[in-house]
């Protein structure tokens, strides 16, 4: 059983049956596209981050941990055995003051172009070179991708390093035998475990999926694939069992089990999410290739690896939305297998044009695809620009009147609150009127409107009748009142 199959007309550019072969040499015109399609994710990220709002809910909470890594002190409140550590200790290796959230957000990008570069590697090895570079083209300008890639989250890095270490697989498998460089998948599924506790539910369908394609070599020789399998289950086992090695006080597993809203819930989100998951254009364009794939499937396109590819992209998505609710980013890891099955469609389609109009085609698809992914990033930063800017104007005005004294904000919008005053902040009570004795700190109220975990009706009332007269009320899409309830020497 083959590899791969060479694509039409590539005859000795094709994979070679070598293991880790990925495609034969690199042509010059490879580098230059590469290079091009590069500096285009560079120039978009660019202008979603400089352009960035302030931080969300989860930002802030993986902005915080990295500033606890930076000053050495424990976690907070904010921060629960459920969330892997790995983004903001990397974080905090990068930390510069005062720049913090582009930084933060600028590491996650370079994670993203990670994600461009192993889907190239990966789809020039299964279905030759111009595919590799559409599919890199692709993944550089999906819109879920690269929102979640300028966003302080750990779905695009954990993506990443779980598509290495399926690419590393693949690569390994690549002859007529299994290299013992298979092994490289385990620091890999190690440290995409680290980054996302997540990462190896797609990097297992991954392993299968593979496994199951090249079963027959790997029958005639298993032993590097055990050994693989084996060392990269106990290391998963290791990081989610042995809070030790996370810093936390229980062990993710457990915390990751005991916050499970239930199952199926993500298909019923992602069915209301539908023009978010699948509207995009460049997603469009993929599912046109992958459906165009199958029409040269056997014709210069190797079967078994699109029905890998194939399978292994549609059975992530489902796992996905099987054990979690939908959040679009939650699918960073199946949107890359969406361009590799794609890819080979798109380049056969792309060959039935004559010859010269063919780069005068690819320049203006790229085109349309830049300038929509670039106008989806401009709405989303103006939409959580006027969700979360008077989150942080309050919050900086709660640290104004603070003078740097300690102080605890009780709010619905904890870490945010957290990262922008430098105080302490802590929710509502909903079952009656509470506030935090705290001794020796300002205690302040911040209401927000629109968000929950606040309350509502006679309660609500309530706190702002013992709280006292506001001492700062701000306008916007979400109206803020701020209230001292307790000054630095104790009084109201």
């Amino acid at each position: 059983m083959t590899s791969s199959q060479p694509a039409a007309g590539e005859g000795a550019e094709a994979a070679s049956r070598r293991p880790f072969s990925i495609g034969g040499p690199i042509a010059r015109y490879e580098w230059l596209t590469l290079g091009a399609v590069v500096l285009v994710y560079l120039a978009v990220v660019a202008l979603a981050v400089r352009r960035g709002p302030a931080l969300g809910w989860d930002e802030s909470v993986y902005a915080l941990r990295g500033r606890d890594f930076v000053t050495g002190a424990e976690p907070g409140r904010y921060w629960n055995a459920f969330r892997a550590p790995g983004l903001p200790w990397l974080g905090h290796l990068v930390w510069v003051e005062g720049r913090e959230a582009t930084v933060l957000r600028l590491l996650v990008s370079g994670f993203g172009l990670g994600l461009v570069a192993t889907t190239w590697l990966l789809t020039r090895h299964l279905f030759g070179r111009r595919a590799g570079l559409i599919a890199a083209a692709g993944v550089a300008v999906t819109p879920p991708l690269l929102l979640a890639a300028t966003q302080v989250w750990p779905d695009v890095p954990g993506a990443c390093l779980g598509l290495v270490a399926i690419t590393l697989f693949v690569l390994a498998t690549g002859g007529e035998r299994s290299s013992w460089w298979m092994l490289a998948v385990v620091p890999a599924v190690a440290a995409a475990t680290y980054l996302r506790f997540g990462a190896p539910l797609p990097v297992a369908i991954g392993l299968l999926g593979v496994a199951w394609w090249r079963r027959r070599m790997l029958l005639r020789h298993p032993l590097p694939a055990v050994l693989t399998v084996l060392a990269a289950s106990a290391a998963v086992v290791l990081v989610l069992e042995v809070p030790f090695l996370t810093g936390a006080e229980t062990a993710p597993l457990g915390s990751i089990g005991g916050m499970s809203r239930g199952y199926f819930e993500g298909f019923a989100d992602y069915a209301a999410l539908a023009q978010q998951v699948i509207g995009p254009a460049a997603v469009v364009l993929a599912l046109a290739g992958f459906v165009a794939a199958f029409g040269w499937a056997g014709r210069g396109i190797d079967r078994g690896a699109l029905l890998a590819a194939v399978l292994i992209g549609l059975a992530t998505a489902a796992a996905i939305a099987f054990v979690l609710h939908g959040e679009v980013r939650y699918l960073a890891p199946a949107y890359p297998w969406l361009w590799v099955a794609g890819a080979p469609g798109l380049e056969r389609v792309g060959g039935l044009l004559p010859g010269r109009a063919r780069p005068l085609a690819a320049a203006v698809v790229a085109a349309a695809l830049v300038a929509a992914v670039v106008g989806t990033a401009r709405d989303r930063n103006r939409d959580a620009s006027a969700e979360y800017t008077t989150v942080r104007r309050a919050a900086e005005a709660v640290a104004e009147r603070a003078e740097g004294r300690p102080c605890v904000v009780v709010t619905s919008r904890v870490p945010q609150v957290m990262w922008y005053s430098g105080c302490q902040a802590t929710l509502f009570h909903l079952g009656g009127v509470s506030f935090p004795a705290a001794p020796g700190r300002m205690v302040f109220m911040l209401l927000v409107g629109g968000f929950g975990d606040q309350p509502q009706g006679e309660l609500l009332e309530a706190y702002r009748a013992a709280a006292g007269e506001p001492v700062l009320v701000l306008e916007g899409r979400r109206a803020a009142e701020i209230y001292l309830v307790r000054g630095p020497a104790g009084g109201g």
